[in-house]
């Protein structure tokens, strides 16, 4: 069986005025990769990397972390989606299937 693996990062090189920066996305499956910005900000000293976590608690920080899970949870919904399919796949069809969830109405 192949693995997902999903991981959130800061792009520090680019701070907006409040001093945050914005969180991207990467999903790596088979080698490959595509990263995206998730729309949401936070303090780079907030930032705790190795638990994909904003700390400490405040209600901002849970804002970011609920997203961030909420997202985490998307993107897992769509690679088992891809899987049950039975079909060869790579990380852009697991994108693609991640952005049409969000954004299908009704």
């Amino acid at each position: 069986m192949k693995k997902i693996s999903i991981i959130f990062l800061l792009s520090r090189s680019r701070l907006n005025r409040a001093g945050k920066c914005t969180i991207r996305c990467r999903i790596t499956y088979l080698k490959e990769r595509h990263e995206f910005a998730i729309g949401q900000f936070v303090n780079p000293a907030n930032w705790y990397s190795k638990e994909q976590l904003a700390k400490p608690p405040n209600e901002e920080n849970t804002f970011v972390n609920t997203q961030v899970s909420l997202i985490k949870n998307k993107i897992n919904q769509a690679f088992l989606l891809l899987q049950l399919k039975g079909q060869a796949f790579g990380v852009e069809d697991i994108y693609s299937v991640y952005i049409r969830r969000i954004f299908k109405k009704g």
